[in-house]
């Protein structure tokens, strides 16, 4: 016969009515919870039982209190009512608007599972606030923008005169076609931590942002490439030979060609390529933050890989397996072929002879474990694997699992 255990998951748990001779009985008890409510009473009884407690926050209140559960959007505003002591769990996205400071005397703590909004000036009420996710503060008087806000022709039409924007992360504003005058007429200001701006455009463009934020520049008459991109003939083609690359640039094989035509190349991020091509790359008049040295062959996102020595001959730049959840490594391949020819990345399990095992730790990132083959008859077989789930079945009718919103002990 096993323990007795008892597990609750919920987003407010109540303990101040507890009563000890009801959980008694259990050799282990479990509460997840976003809240716990106490008083002195039921503090004393929670430590005289085998409890194992999982919060955000606990409380210690006495008289009434009412539970909000929210899942999805959830807005207090200047209209929002709480007659009473409120506790607020929110599964989604949280918006707090300006002017909500009588309304949060009456709210003890706020719960967020998702991300959370807020005006400056409500600042200093948010310390009852527990995001598991994005918090922001909006400055106030901005209207919120997209966290990556391209600037594009129609925004000067549709901006407010003396309209204030906040863009979390960046705003872009490389399009020529924006009539960049009718935003300053309009005494448009951005909020943000960094723009990325047309070099020609600087002069009409510069006063809508301060002078701390972070700029970068897309210098005259080279084609802004929004995100990153790989180096082809296609790429060429359609924007030219001089190229803006705001994210990574990934070189393949195919990209042997296109050098001796790039005329100028600079890429706000790392370039990906394989080792034979770093000289051909030296030669460009190239920009970049640092180079990093990648397999020529990618096999990725599969539930099973296995290599053999067939597969790393035929790979001349290398193979890189990444994202799997299982690889086994032929014992044909050699120690020194995998040294020269293997990359594995994110893997769960990696199957191999002990001659290899050493090896294959040289050339494994975020691999969870190595595994001689020799041992997995013992370790890993299926006989273990059904012994292990009759267990857990037997075990089930000694656990009790509630599943809540709001619980009371």
């Amino acid at each position: 016969m096993g323990k007795k255990e008892f597990y609750l998951n919920c987003d407010v748990c109540d303990a101040r009515k507890i009563n000890e001779e009801s959980l008694s009985g259990y050799e282990q008890i479990v509460i997840n919870t976003d809240v716990l409510l106490v008083d002195e009473r039921s503090r004393s009884v929670l430590n005289k039982l085998p409890m194992v407690c999982n919060m955000d926050g606990m409380l210690d209140v006495e008289g009434e209190v009412s539970v909000v559960s929210a899942n999805g959007n959830y807005e207090i505003s200047g209209d929002t009512v709480f007659s009473e002591q409120t506790v607020i769990c929110v599964n989604g996205k949280l918006s707090v608007r300006p002017g909500t400071e009588k309304v949060m005397e009456n709210i003890l703590k706020i719960c967020v599972n998702g991300s959370a909004r807020y005006p400056e000036s409500m600042a200093p009420f948010m310390g009852r606030l527990a995001v598991n996710g994005e918090a922001r503060c909006i400055p106030d008087g901005c209207i919120e923008l997209k966290p990556v806000f391209v600037v594009d022709k129609y925004f000067p039409f549709r901006a407010k005169q003396d309209g204030k924007y906040y863009v979390s992360q960046k705003v872009v504003l490389t399009d020529t076609d924006v009539d960049v005058k009718t935003l300053t007429d309009k005494n448009v200001h951005f909020v943000t931590e960094r723009f990325m701006i047309r070099e020609e455009l600087i002069p009409q463009a510069i006063s809508m942002f301060e002078e701390n934020v972070e700029m970068d520049v897309v210098p005259a008459g080279f084609a802004y490439i929004e995100e990153g991109a790989e180096l082809n003939e296609a790429l060429l083609q359609k924007h030219g030979r001089r190229l803006y690359i705001d994210g990574d640039l990934m070189l393949t094989v195919g990209s042997d060609n296109c050098f001796d035509k790039v005329e100028g190349l600079r890429v706000n991020g790392n370039v990906c390529l394989l080792k034979r091509q770093a000289e051909a790359l030296a030669r460009v008049d190239a920009d970049y933050r640092q180079l990093i040295f990648v397999k020529g062959r990618n096999v990725s996102n599969r539930s099973y890989v296995v290599v053999d020595k067939a597969m790393l001959e035929t790979s001349p730049d290398g193979l890189e397996i990444g994202n799997c959840a299982a690889l086994k490594v032929n014992q044909d391949v050699s120690p020194e072929l995998i040294l020269e020819n293997l990359s594995v990345r994110n893997c769960a399990k990696v199957f191999c002879s002990p001659e290899q095992k050493s090896v294959l730790q040289l050339v494994c990132e975020n691999v969870a474990k190595i595994i001689d083959t020799a041992k997995t008859d013992s370790e890993d077989g299926d006989e273990e694997a059904d012994e292990d789930i009759l267990g857990m079945l037997e075990e089930d009718e000694n656990i009790k699992t509630v599943n809540a919103d709001t619980y009371i002990l």
